[in-house]
């Protein structure tokens, strides 16, 4: 017989600080991974009558995966990291890197269901980025 256990969480004031730096970093990280391959997805895709036989195209970059972007972490995190349209400046030390991996592991899920689709065969749609009220996890 398998037991589960369902504990509730109340954060004081300063914990509830910390855990939605947390969550603006982490969506902070997921939306960078995810524009990071819709530019590569926008660079690589051409229409079949796009070119002709004639001429070569272009390198492809190669593909944006967990593991690429996974190694971008420590580097990321050597340093404070600005917020292009806020301007707002985010420690990246201050989060788990298990955390930062684990929306990795997410953003390469999402991804890959919106190209290759299921194990059913079945697609999913485009994946988003995230506002502060879509990305509570």
């Amino acid at each position: 017989m398998k037991v589960t256990y369902q504990y509730q969480f109340y954060p004081n004031t300063n914990q509830k600080i910390s855990l939605n730096q947390w969550l603006r970093i982490c969506r902070y990280w997921y939306n960078r991974q995810l524009g990071d391959r819709f530019d590569w997805w926008e660079m690589n895709r051409t229409a079949i009558n796009a070119c002709p036989l004639k001429t070569s195209i272009a390198d492809p970059r190669e593909k944006p995966n967990y593991y690429s972007q996974k190694q971008q972490l420590p580097i990321i995190k050597k340093d404070l990291v600005k917020v292009f349209h806020s301007g707002e400046l985010l420690d990246f030390k201050q989060v788990d890197s298990t955390v930062l991996q684990d929306v990795s592991k997410r953003i390469d899920k999402a991804f890959e269901r919106f190209i290759i689709g299921d194990s059913k065969g079945g697609k999913s749609g485009r994946p988003r980025f995230k506002t502060e009220a879509d990305y509570r996890t």
